[in-house]
């Protein structure tokens, strides 16, 4: 009787909680509430996963931004508002400016003047506060590798906020869902990445209170849109977008609706707040902000907004919207002419590369993340939400609103940059996510609503569709989205160690990490190290020791230096090192062959000749793998000679198929080239190259190495010498991809 009265109980109190669940799930706000933390919380696991190796900054720009913000906490001397201070104090500094020569050594970095201080602001921000005031014994590092991640999954709230002001609820929380686990979204904002993880967020919701000032007529939400802006300009270099944006939306609209005064003030009010932020930045200052074709748009923009509220007397409103027109046609070619005249600073680098790709200079097209996507790259990154949110861009056109336009001119603006520029399609991300939010919304909702005829119009209109049709249809559009949802490939790229850890590889290698460590303990610290730029904030900011060249990729001279000294011969290299006071050179390339890499090529003649060694060792030439050798290709490219004459791409016959190798050309370029004397010296462990003649039949009857090159051709068959003024002082562990050389100048050699 107890233990029927004891289940009765339990059953009464299951029963109550399944009612109260329930009745809770029925409440909106609440479904509202528990989608979302599902969505931040699918985010910030997605981007935490790399933990599981280690707490490390990914890739190389978190590692300059860490040091950015051990300088602010540096300079607050307890005091956080003191080390703001010093970055904004730049401006009243005599010149010369001061500068930091662990970078772009021998002459240095100006760090305030060629940085924004945005994520290190934060950083240094969130650590006062954990640290100083809450008394938690917590690392900068620390805070600065999970910084990103979590303001990153903010997103998902801020989306939501900007999807309910375009349309409701629904698209909010759609949206939210869908930027949880978006690969581009995800490749930029990971653990220990960079500003993009600050910035995307402080975006979406100037946005939101954008459009929310505009609906409600009220000022501050656009003090508040300009302040977001602010955070964002910052934060990232991708500020200047923003600003165009909602530049473009105000021209365009204000010309189709000259005596909108609530568009006009919403626009002008964030607009001075987001210059005033661009102007006082370092790294930007007044000219960029007022007088430069940057500034070129928003300035149209000011002048038709003040005119719309200023309302001079004009006949009617179509002599408004021409003198709007001459207005702008006449400011734009004032300051392109100015611009050609070097009166106003013009667009260069990435953004020319954006606005006009085939103009792109030659630093930018050497860069990977700077390359021109394929369409099948960006519908791989995005599937079936690409065409459901370009019905949902265009399809807002059918009504005249303002949010209907900035979120059309979003989805257009951003697919151009994205088809431009690889790294885009982070920004491609938002209005993707809004805009088939917006097109799966209404295609379901409109086929919902041919199921909802009265009977009267059932009778009088036969020809309509039946439920089973709709539901058909309904049930193909969202099978359409299942791979989007079912893909795991945003959780297989989230689950791999960062890149320090694989050394830019497909399998996890300390080389880099023994390498740092080693640099740290053993190279005295006023050294200079020669290295090529992708390397320079590894080992500036973790070894603390000067390096000629960085990821910053300021000064393309010097740049040209270093490729020059590279590809030179010996006594050319050695002339540039020692104008650069350089003592160490390092150079990287993870060679395959060995018993533990993924690519192994036992010797067969390793018993026969045991001084060939076990195994042979090649680079392969695929796309994204591959160290300083691969590079050579834009080293060459940067100081305008042929890469053909350092390179060239043969294959590789195997058991399991044929591989793609890259090897040096049978040329004197590459016999002679310091580069490839550092990297393919031989060590204990590579006793032999693949592209190497075998002349074990007599001096002048090379042999190949069985299986080298295409049936029927001649490979190239090259020795590299060793170098004869590096000496090889460490070789990383354990592959040994990473190799430290000191420099052994001779007396007469002059910089």
């Amino acid at each position: 009787m107890e233990i029927k009265k004891k289940l009765r109980v339990f059953a009464k109190k299951s029963l109550s909680a399944v009612q109260k669940f329930l009745s809770l799930m029925s409440d909106s706000r609440a479904l509202i509430a528990i989608i979302l933390t599902f969505s931040f919380l699918i985010a910030l696991l997605l981007r935490l996963t790399p933990m599981k190796w280690g707490i490390y900054l990914n890739e190389f720009d978190p590692y300059y931004e860490y040091y950015l913000a051990e300088k602010i906490i540096e300079k607050s001397d307890g005091n956080i508002l003191k080390g703001i201070a010093w970055w904004f104090n730049w401006w009243f500094e005599p010149y010369p400016k001061p500068k930091d020569k662990l970078f772009w050594a021998p002459w240095g970095r100006d760090l305030r003047a060629t940085s924004q201080p945005g994520s290190a602001l934060f950083s240094a921000l969130a650590y006062y506060f954990l640290h100083d005031i809450a008394g938690l014994p917590v690392s900068l590092y620390v805070v600065h590798a999970f910084l990103p991640a979590i303001a990153a999954s903010l997103s998902t709230f801020t989306i939501f906020l900007l999807g309910r002001e375009l349309r409701d609820d629904n698209l909010g929380i759609f949206s939210a869902f869908f930027i949880s686990f978006s690969l581009p979204f995800i490749y930029r904002t990971n653990f220990g990445a960079k500003h993009e993880g600050v910035a995307i967020p402080a975006l979406l919701f100037g946005l939101y209170a954008f459009l929310k000032s505009y609906r409600e007529g009220k000022n501050s939400w656009a003090i508040i849109a300009g302040l977001s802006f602010g955070i964002v300009t910052l934060a990232w270099g991708g500020y200047i977008y923003v600003w165009q944006l909602i530049a473009l939306l105000a021209v365009v609209w204000l010309l189709l609706n000259p005596n909108d005064e609530n568009a006009a003030k919403t626009y002008l009010i964030s607009n001075i707040i987001f210059q005033v932020f661009i102007a006082i930045t370092p790294r930007f200052g007044p000219d960029k902000a007022f007088i430069s074709m940057y500034a070129l748009l928003p300035a149209i923009g000011n002048i038709l907004s003040l005119f719309t509220l200023l309302k001079p007397p004009l006949p009617s409103a179509r002599d408004i919207k021409k003198i709007y027109i001459v207005i702008v046609a006449v400011l734009a070619s004032l300051i392109t002419v100015l611009a050609f005249m070097n009166v106003v600073p013009k667009i260069t680098g990435r953004l020319l590369a954006v606005a006009l790709p085939w103009l792109r200079e030659v630093g930018i097209t050497t860069v990977a993340e700077h390359a021109v996507p394929s369409w099948a790259q960006i519908y791989q990154d995005f599937g079936m939400l690409l065409v459901f949110s370009a019905f949902g861009a265009f399809y807002l056109l059918r009504k005249k609103e303002l949010k209907n336009y900035l979120l059309s001119l979003f989805w257009l603006t951003s697919m151009y940059a994205a088809a431009s520029l690889s790294r885009l399609a982070l920004v491609l991300t938002l209005p993707v996510a809004l805009g088939s939010g917006i097109g799966f919304l209404t295609i379901t909702e409109n086929l919902l609503n041919l199921t909802r005829v009265s009977k009267k119009t059932r009778v009088k209109r036969r020809g309509g569709l039946s439920i089973e049709t709709v539901a058909f249809s309904l049930f193909i559009i969202v099978l359409l989205l299942v791979p989007v949802v079912a893909s795991d490939t945003p959780v297989r790229y989230a689950n791999q160690p960062v890149l320090i850890l694989t050394s830019s590889t497909a399998i996890a290698s300390a080389d880099w990490i023994s390498a740092l460590e080693w640099i740290k303990t053993n190279v005295p610290e006023n050294a200079v190290i020669a290295t090529w730029w992708d390397y320079g904030y590894w080992i500036s900011v973790n070894t603390h020791r000067n390096t000629t060249c960085d990821n910053g990729t300021i000064n393309a001279t010097q740049i040209r230096l270093i490729a020059r000294a590279f590809l030179s011969n010996e006594t050319e290299a050695l002339r540039i090192f020692k104008k650069l006071n350089v003592s160490y050179v390092v150079v990287f390339e993870p060679f395959l062959g060995g018993g533990n890499t993924p690519l192994q090529i036992p010797n067969p003649y390793a018993r026969s000749l045991p001084m060939l060694g076990e195994y042979v060792y090649t680079s392969v030439a695929i796309s994204g793998y591959g160290g300083d050798f691969a590079k050579s290709f834009q080293m060459a490219r940067w100081i305008g000679w042929d890469p053909d004459r350092f390179q060239t791409v043969t294959i590789l016959r195997t058991q399991g198929g044929q591989i793609p190798i890259l090897v040096p050309a049978d040329t004197p370029e590459a016999r002679n080239a310091t580069l490839y004397r550092l990297l393919f010296r031989k060590t204990d462990q590579r006793l032999m190259f693949v592209f190497e003649p075998l002349e074990f039949l007599g001096p002048g009857n090379p042999v190949p190495f069985p299986g080298y090159g295409r049936e029927g051709e001649e490979p190239p068959l090259v020795k590299i010498p060793p170098p004869e003024h590096f000496e090889l002082v460490y070789a990383s562990q354990p592959h040994q991809w990473v190799m430290v050389y000191k420099v052994i100048y001779p007396e007469e050699t002059s910089g």
